[in-house]
């Protein structure tokens, strides 16, 4: 299996794949069409995830992780008050990120390039931790997301989805062909993600899949 950090941070990559996932995800109808045809999930329950950005309280710190191309940061409402940050491994992915950042938010956006499993935040900084589509595309899920577990804060929440093995052969046999070609890490299955979030030390309120998408709303105790 190709290095899917180093695929991912390819330039070329992310100008082909990488951005045709992002007009994907930014074309609401496409990609539900795309999730229930090949995946067999429910596209809208990623899109209705989404919505807690724009729930966040004034003074609320919000973590978006890996941010892509910047999809989820759309919820955020004109006269929200939050600290944003978005952290991914590709800079084109970032640049596509920073076209997005509302005006009104730009004082209080920060776009980072690195790694999920080594980020550079404090302890307990962020409230919210999204992480939408990312799962599948790093080297060890579990280290991921321990590292997102250090930096929630006590109550703070993670909530996001992604793509797992062993619900669905069609999406099974797609996948595999993505991480042959480097796109997709070796992610696991919906038992898998309940040991790394257990393991991470938090608390799963959901852990649910609609086909081969599973959806996890969880938080660090208090």
């Amino acid at each position: 299996m190709a290095n899917v950090s180093r695929v991912w941070q390819s330039p070329t990559f992310a100008k082909t794949v990488g951005a045709s996932y992002d007009w994907a995800m930014g074309q609401e109808s496409a990609a539900r069409r795309f999730g229930r045809l090949v995946m067999g999930a429910d596209v809208d329950r990623v899109y209705r995830a989404m919505d807690v950005i724009g729930d966040m309280p004034s003074g609320a710190e919000i973590l978006d992780v890996p941010c892509g191309g910047g999809i989820a940061m759309r919820r955020l409402r004109p006269d929200q008050d939050v600290s944003y940050v978005g952290l991914d491994i590709s800079a084109p992915m970032l640049e596509l990120a920073r076209r997005r950042i509302p005006a009104e938010h730009r004082d209080r956006t920060t776009l980072i390039e690195g790694s999920i499993e080594h980020m550079p935040f404090d302890d307990g900084r962020f409230d919210l931790c999204v992480c939408f589509n990312g799962l599948h595309c790093v080297p060890e899920p579990a280290a991921a997301v321990a590292e997102i577990a250090r930096c929630l804060r006590p109550g703070g929440r993670l909530i996001g989805e992604f793509a797992v093995r062993g619900q669905l052969r069609r999406a099974d046999i797609y996948m595999t062909g993505l991480r042959a070609a480097g796109a997709f890490g070796p992610a696991g299955t919906r038992t898998d993600a309940h040991r790394w979030l257990t393991d991470a030390g938090l608390v799963i309120d959901v852990l649910e899949c609609t086909g081969a998408i599973a959806h996890f709303d969880t938080h660090r105790p208090l």
